[in-house]
């Protein structure tokens, strides 16, 4: 039983998927299973794998990792399988405690960059450093490979519109538009709005940019949604080459990832922040 539960678990991690473990890590008297049973919750409260012993214990236990997964925080509780009035009492006469630990393995982060030029190469081995899972997407396979993005997880070159249909995007997602030439920014843009995604950021001069968000207005795409896209790109640090742009954009993603506005830490400081 716990070995599904375990090989459910690695399954989710590698698809990125946010799943809680729940393990009996004490029992005291009467109760369902004994320590080391463990079940695995998705979003929703699904239960993906295993058993804690099914009632009470383990439909309390699952609305628990449900809160744990909402907050992405691992936590510890502790359920008495009694009728008495305290506050973890369950309404059950077994008259035994059980004591479970819920951990929280989120979803994993995910990077998609359009453009296998020199920003795309810096900004995946940084996007790398920092866990993300990295796509490359680039029309032009000359480009778009593995010598050149040896620690790319995704690669793919090809009729941009094509790409487009086939990437899943999933949570924890940002994007970049870092495209040799501009020529497929509107369309990627107009097609990654359309998404549910952390971050979109979009390189460009003030006249490209104007004029892909005034071609959205004028679709009727909402004010909302253009006024999310990060355009210019990036944090305001300084340099010019394309680790230094690549640098910058990664630091904003960051802090939009961790609701960040970006000040020194200095500064902050003064400020008593």
């Amino acid at each position: 039983m716990e070995s599904t539960v375990v090989k459910r678990l690695l399954e989710g991690i590698d698809h990125r998927e946010a799943v809680a473990l729940v393990m009996v890590t004490h029992k005291v008297g009467s109760g369902p299973r004994d320590k080391g049973s463990m079940m695995l919750v998705g979003r929703g409260g699904k239960l993906l794998a295993g058993t804690i012993g099914g009632g009470g214990v383990e439909e309390k236990a699952r609305q628990d990792a449900v809160v744990c997964l909402e907050t992405q925080a691992s936590s510890a509780f502790s359920y008495e399988l009694t009728l008495s009035d305290s506050e973890n009492a369950l309404g059950m006469a077994c008259g035994g405690k059980v004591d479970v630990f819920i951990k929280v393995f989120p979803a994993g982060k995910a990077l998609i960059i359009f453009g296998a030029g020199h920003i795309g190469m810096a900004l995946s081995k940084m996007a790398k450093l920092l866990e993300y899972h990295v796509t490359i997407v680039d029309a032009r396979s000359e480009y778009a490979t593995k010598e050149r993005f040896e620690s790319a997880d995704v690669i793919l070159s090809g009729e941009v519109q094509t790409l487009l249909e086939e990437i899943e995007i999933k949570s924890n997602t940002s994007v970049v538009i870092v495209t040799h030439g501009h020529t497929h920014d509107l369309e990627i843009l107009r097609a990654i709005l359309r998404q549910k995604v952390d971050y979109v950021g979009m390189i460009g001069s003030k006249n490209k940019v104007n004029y892909c968000f005034e071609t959205l207005r004028a679709e009727g795409v909402s004010e909302e949604k253009i006024s999310a896209v990060h355009a210019p790109i990036g944090l305001d640090i300084g340099g010019e080459t394309p680790s230094e742009i690549a640098l910058s954009i990664m630091a904003e993603i960051q802090a939009v990832q961790f609701g960040k506005p970006g000040p020194f830490m200095n500064q902050m400081k003064r400020e008593g922040v």
